[in-house]
């Protein structure tokens, strides 16, 4: 069952008495958590009967007590159980038992990121309720996941708008929806939020912009060019999300830059590169000074950054700063 199934059954009042949420998307995991709690208990008591707990921290034992207990108040005695291939063989196993009488007044919800280690709690769970699985949109889907949250909040997010908070911000549900909220914020009254409103949201809580960045490293500013992101640093951006601001800004100067030899109007490229005209504007400056070569050098060490960051353990700051110390010295 994928998540929009499991949400339709909760909208026609199906509910099972176990389910096991499996995938790496915990926010969607949470989101639906919510939901199943708005949908089985009374308003006034959902906050006695649902409990959230993490395996590492929950002894079965106490969990199979507690879920037979009939609540006081109606409703049913509701508890989610996150990563619970953290459980070693013997809580599983406890656990896999209980799930074939787990009784009417108890819902049980249990979390995973895979079945790989827990098969047979898996085997169970399908026998007596469902499985779920939550996967994390791609590129894609990303921009609809956006449009449909930002409804939901009372905001319409223009298509462009999502597009380019998702190139800019990546693919993480977190980190989307942090921004998002923040994007929402700034907005105020106003129901329509075009890509202008992303990029001046972004510009209120930052010193300097990546194109600065880009500027101070272009013009051998080593100086400049640490304080502008020691900047962004500090004002809570992720060094993965600057490092992915960096990739997107080097691909718009350089698709700005081809459109430019082939005499394409500032306000086509637009369109073409999906970004907004000042993006653009701000890209065909850079696109003048950039040499192809030069480009290519940038993107070559940003994805090396990139792969450093994700696979050693030294801090992404110290990465970045030799990232920015290395380029700012290379013509």
């Amino acid at each position: 069952m994928e998540n929009e199934d499991f949400l339709k059954a909760l909208r026609a009042g199906k509910i099972d008495p176990v389910y096991l949420f499996l995938g790496p998307a915990a926010l969607l995991m949470g989101e639906a958590w919510n939901k199943l709690l708005a949908a089985l208990l009374p308003k006034d008591v959902g906050r006695f009967n649902g409990e959230r707990l993490q395996a590492r921290e929950t002894d079965p034992s106490d969990l199979i007590a507690r879920l037979a207990v009939i609540p006081m108040f109606g409703g049913r005695r509701t508890i989610m159980v996150e990563n619970v291939e953290a459980w070693g063989k013997a809580p599983l196993s406890a656990v896999e038992n209980f799930v074939p009488r787990i009784p009417s007044s108890a819902c049980l919800v249990l979390t995973a990121s895979g079945r790989k280690s827990i098969e047979a709690l898996a085997r169970a769970v399908e026998a007596k309720g469902k499985i779920v699985t939550f996967r994390s949109p791609g590129e894609r889907e990303a921009p609809r996941w956006l449009i449909e949250r930002a409804r939901q909040m009372g905001k319409n997010l223009s298509p462009k708008a999502a597009f380019l908070l998702v190139e800019t911000a990546g693919t993480d549900l977190q980190t989307l929806a942090s921004e998002l909220d923040k994007i929402c914020t700034f907005a105020g009254d106003k129901d329509s939020i075009e890509p202008e409103d992303i990029l001046e949201a972004a510009g209120s809580h930052r010193t300097f912009s990546a194109f600065d960045l880009l500027d101070h490293i272009k013009a051998r500013q080593a100086d400049k060019a640490l304080l502008a992101l020691r900047s962004l640093v500090l004002a809570g951006e992720q060094p993965l999300k600057i490092l992915s601001t960096l990739a997107w800004q080097i691909r718009i100067v350089w698709q700005v830059k081809d459109g430019l030899r082939q005499s394409i109007p500032e306000s086509q490229l637009a369109k073409r590169v999906g970004a907004h005209p000042f993006v653009v504007k701000k890209a065909g400056e850079q696109a003048a000074r950039f040499s192809d070569a030069y480009l290519y050098r940038v993107m070559e060490a940003v994805g090396r950054t990139d792969i450093a960051m994700k696979s050693t353990g030294t801090s992404p700051v110290l990465l970045l700063e030799d990232l920015v110390l290395n380029l700012a010295r290379t013509d």
